[in-house]
Parts: C-alpha cells; sequence; structure tokens
C-alpha cells in the first residue's frame, strides 16, 4: 500500500510561512487647511495660530503653521524658530529646494512644524508647496495667506468696537470668495469688562456676527513676553479639542470670575 499522505493542513502551514509578508500600506489622508486671518492688526492672529498649532500637536495632531509674514517671519520668531531657518518659501519659488526642505521642526514639540514664507513674492507658490506637503500632515495653519487651498477659515477679533466691525467685513470677503466654513475666534476677552460692561460676551459677538463660535482665548498680558497663564493653555487645549470633535466646548472666562474672590480679581484688575 502506498503511504498515506500527510495531513493538508500543516502542508499549506509550511508553504505560507516561508513567504515575506505582506507590505504594510500607510493610508495617507489630506490635511485639514485653515485658514486664519483678520482684516485689523493686532488682533493675535500670529499668536492664536501658535497657540492652536501647540495645543493639536500635544493631542498627537501632525500640524504646520504657514508663516504668512514675508517681511519678519513672525510666526516663527513667535514660534521661537525664527534661527533655525535653512530654506524659505523665497527659495521655493526660485525652485533652489523642494517644499519638503522649507519645513522647520518645533525643536520642543515633535508634532509642530513651520514653513516660513519670508521673501515670497508670488503667493501661489505658497498654495503648490502647501499641497506637495499635504499628505504629512493632519493639520495646515495658514497664518493670513494662501487663502485659496483652504477649506475653513477662523476669524479673530478682539471684543471692541473697531475690531467686531472689521471681523463683519472680513466675514464677507471671505464667504464671497467661496469660503462657506466660517468661524470665529474671539481673543483678548476680559472677565472683568464683561461683568463690568464694558464689553459683550463671545457669545454675543458671535450672534451679532452671524458666525458661529470656533474658541474663545482670555486676555493675557503675559503673552507678549513669551509667558502663558494656565487659563490661557486650558483655553487653546479646548479650542484644539474643539477643532479635533473630540470635545464640543467653548471656554467660559467668566468661570472662576463670581462672588467675592472674582470681585478682588476685578479689582485688582481695574489699578492694573
Amino acid at each position: 500500500m502506498p503511504p498515506p499522505h500527510p495531513p493538508l493542513k500543516p502542508v499549506l502551514r509550511q508553504i505560507f510561512r516561508n513567504f515575506p509578508p505582506p507590505p504594510k500600506f500607510k493610508i495617507i489622508t489630506m490635511a485639514k487647511k485653515i485658514l486664519l486671518t483678520s482684516f485689523k492688526g493686532g488682533t493675535g492672529v500670529t499668536t492664536f495660530a501658535v497657540g492652536l498649532g501647540l495645543a493639536l500637536a500635544s493631542m498627537g495632531e501632525r500640524t504646520l503653521i504657514v508663516d504668512g509674514d514675508a517681511v519678519t517671519g513672525c510666526a516663527t520668531i513667535t514660534g521661537e524658530c525664527r534661527d533655525m531657518i535653512v530654506y524659505t518659501l523665497a527659495d521655493y519659488e526660485k525652485g533652489a529646494c523642494r517644499a519638503k526642505q522649507t519645513i522647520i521642526p518645533h525643536p520642543k514639540e515633535s508634532n509642530l512644524a513651520f514653513m516660513p514664507g519670508i521673501g515670497v513674492n508670488d503667493l501661489s507658490y505658497v498654495g503648490r508647496a502647501v499641497n506637495d506637503v499635504d499628505g504629512l500632515f493632519d493639520y495646515v495653519l495658514l497664518d493670513k495667506t494662501a487663502q485659496n487651498v483652504c477649506s475653513a477659515a477662523f476669524i479673530v477679533t478682539e471684543p471692541f468696537p473697531p475690531s467686531i466691525k472689521s471681523a463683519d467685513a472680513c466675514r464677507s470677503f471671505l464667504n464671497d470668495g467661496g469660503i462657506k466654513d466660517l468661524r470665529l475666534v474671539v481673543n483678548k476677552l476680559s472677565a472683568c469688562q464683561i461683568l463690568n460692561g464694558e464689553t459683550m460676551t463671545a457669545h454675543e459677538i458671535s450672534a451679532l456676527l452671524r458666525t458661529p463660535l470656533a474658541a474663545v482665548i482670555p486676555e493675557d498680558l503675559t503673552l507678549s513676553t513669551g509667558g502663558c497663564k494656565k487659563s490661557t493653555a486650558k483655553a487653546f487645549k479646548t479650542a484644539a479639542a474643539s477643532l479635533t470633535g473630540k470635545r464640543d466646548e467653548i471656554y467660559n472666562v467668566l468661570r472662576g470670575m463670581r462672588g467675592i474672590n472674582g470681585y478682588i480679581k476685578r479689582k485688582m484688575r481695574n489699578k492694573i
């Protein structure tokens, strides 16, 4: 009698064991590109961009901040990356480098990077560079530049009448330009001024401009000197969580300002 055939399963298992493992494919997603802008200077667009970028990066989101300041590179200065520049978008415009070579990794936050726009003349190259590095990031924050590649826009305003009127004009301009996903960021909002009746609340400003709120950042006089209060850092993290959809919440500047402690804080703020 011929010898019995070996069981089929062990034989197949031995055959497939000798094959190399299948390659692992990485799914490349398109980055969400957000324009951060304002028609009025001094509203804190760049500061908000860097703060939001740091908050997103701390949550594990790969974030790129595109510096729209073609003269001084304000975003790279605020992000403490000014001395790390090798190539800028001006070099990319001349064909001296690739878009990826202009990226500056943040020295402390591995998920955050900057793209300096110092010296660039043709803004269409900013959009091209962003599209070239699209798959490397989850979020691209564009500081007042390359509106044509953005699917959403955050209008940064202060809680004062000149800034609110400017934000209304900016909203109309962006809406006419084709950006329909418009949101509002109320920056430098002081709880003391709200309780004293000097400014409106963030929700009142949002209703006045008919634009949904994206974030509220409290007044922080230490930001201009490189500091950041715990409340400000929490506001940026709340804004990042709301943007990513992990939490639907707007930072409340009035929290902790009621009662005797709030009264003392208001009196101290009035003296300052």
